[in-house]
């Protein structure tokens, strides 16, 4: 009995051990298992960090975690003393039978809008007359709505939506058909003297603004830059809706151009201009020029761009005509406030010379110029006239040849040559032709970024 007892107990130590040391193995399976899950989760963290760290290196835009969006300041209004306000409304200054256009220099660019007297000519003559009497220079783009497609300026006291205007109202035109590439003004109640610029169709103000009459027509060039300001937009952090630019545009000045040729008998056009070009700015003409430019004497064109001077001889011995036709439309202000709209680095040029549109469709003076010789080779600093397929179809466009890619229009047909810049003007040119930036959708290309304006070209005599 006692040898079955003592065996049992040894039986059932054996077994008690057993189990142990199946428990003890399970336990550090487990305990295994566990740490090779937080390893193996410790890693898939890591790579998801790694991965999110290198998405945001690759992309430049990505801001820094908490990165705050700072809401861009305006500088302070240019009146805020109320000196703008006046008694009553203007008295009218505009001749309904001829066109105007209203040029908006801005500190991003220059903004043409050619007015429309039809709709409402009471409201279109009290811009004008703002404009003309510096109501709206050094005033701020102080409002953008990318929802609503439109761009809101005009407010020289507050720089903002609630400024007390100028101190009149006039009779608004009522409704209309509201599109992309209009100006609107505010004719009554309190928004009077603010104006919008619509970059898109489908206009519809987030904010109140009274009154509203359209008085023009945004030139096409015009437009990309007032969707680019659009584009720009910055949501306003204190509202719901609407913004401002992020960077600050500034309108230095509003000039009010006819775009009409001078009513006969005020100036006599069938003459030549003023040679100290004090004479009025004509853009349209009955005819080609009589012979302005003394032969003997030689001629330089200076161009005041915003880029730079540049400096070019005419050369009025081999080409007479080329050279008159061009000093002729500089003395009348022709190539004033406008954009060399076009460079292209593939044949080494900048286009310029369209003052209506701003474009190589650009209408022209109203008139075309005869082919001056032919068989014309193309080198870096020359001036030469635009034209289209057709022979003998130049008229007031003109390119500057660049670099040596020029050449590549020797066998391209006829435009003629009829200037040389010198090195100072090349250099300007070339930077300018650095700039040059493509455009989508533009089968000629790109221009230059940002804009250049040439501000004036004037015409000087020696010799």
């Amino acid at each position: 009995m006692a040898t079955s007892k003592r065996q049992r107990q040894r039986d059932r130590r054996q077994v008690a051990q057993q189990r142990a040391k199946t428990t003890a193995v399970r336990g550090r399976i487990r305990s295994r298992g566990a740490r090779i899950a937080l390893i193996t989760a410790a890693i898939v963290v890591a790579v998801v960090i790694l991965w999110l760290w290198a998405r945001g290196s690759d992309d430049e835009s990505a801001p820094d975690v908490g990165e705050d969006v700072v809401f861009p300041e305006l500088p302070p209004p240019p009146a805020p003393g109320g000196e703008r306000t006046l008694a009553s409304a203007p008295e009218q200054s505009l001749d309904p039978s001829i066109r105007y256009s209203a040029v908006f220099d801005t500190s991003v660019g220059i903004i043409r809008v050619r007015l429309d007297q039809g709709l409402s000519p009471e409201a279109v003559n009290a811009f004008a007359a703002l404009a003309e009497e510096g109501y709206y220079d050094g005033t701020a783009i102080f409002y953008t709505d990318d929802v609503g497609g439109y761009i809101q300026g005009g407010s020289p006291h507050t720089n903002s939506a609630d400024d007390p205007g100028p101190g009149f109202t006039v009779t608004p035109s009522g409704s209309a058909d509201y599109e992309a590439g209009q100006l609107l003004w505010s004719a009554e109640g309190n928004s009077t003297g603010q104006f919008l610029f619509l970059a898109r169709d489908g206009f519809q103000p987030s904010q109140a603004v009274s009154g509203l009459t359209v008085v023009g027509e945004i030139e096409d060039n015009s437009l990309n830059l007032v969707r680019t300001i659009l584009n720009s937009h910055v949501d306003n952090p204190d509202t719901a809706f609407g913004g401002r630019p992020a960077e600050s545009v500034i309108v230095n000045s509003i000039d009010i151009q006819s775009t009409d040729f001078t009513p006969e008998g005020s100036i006599d056009l069938s003459g030549c201009p003023p040679a100290d070009g004090s004479g009025p700015q004509v853009l349209d003409f009955d005819g080609p020029h009589p012979m302005c430019l003394d032969v003997s004497k030689q001629y330089t064109a200076v161009f005041d761009t915003t880029s730079g001077e540049m400096r070019i001889d005419l050369d009025v011995t081999n080409t007479p005509i080329t050279a008159n036709n061009f000093a002729v439309l500089a003395r009348y202000h022709y190539y004033d406030n406008t954009l060399l709209f076009r460079t292209d680095p593939s044949i080494g040029i900048i286009q310029g010379g369209a003052p209506h549109t701003n474009s190589p469709s650009d209408p022209g003076p109203g008139y075309t110029i005869p082919d001056e010789g032919s068989g014309f080779t193309y080198e870096p600093g020359q001036i030469v006239m635009a034209r289209t397929a057709a022979p003998n179809s130049a008229s007031a466009q003109f390119f500057f040849a660049v670099n040596e890619n020029t050449a590549l229009l020797n066998n391209q047909g006829t435009y003629v040559v009829f200037g040389q810049m010198d090195d100072a003007g090349l250099a300007v040119a070339e930077a300018i032709l650095a700039s040059h930036v493509d455009q989508p959708g533009n089968r000629l290309g790109g221009g230059p970024d940002p804009q250049v304006i040439v501000n004036s070209v004037t015409i000087e005599e020696s010799g």
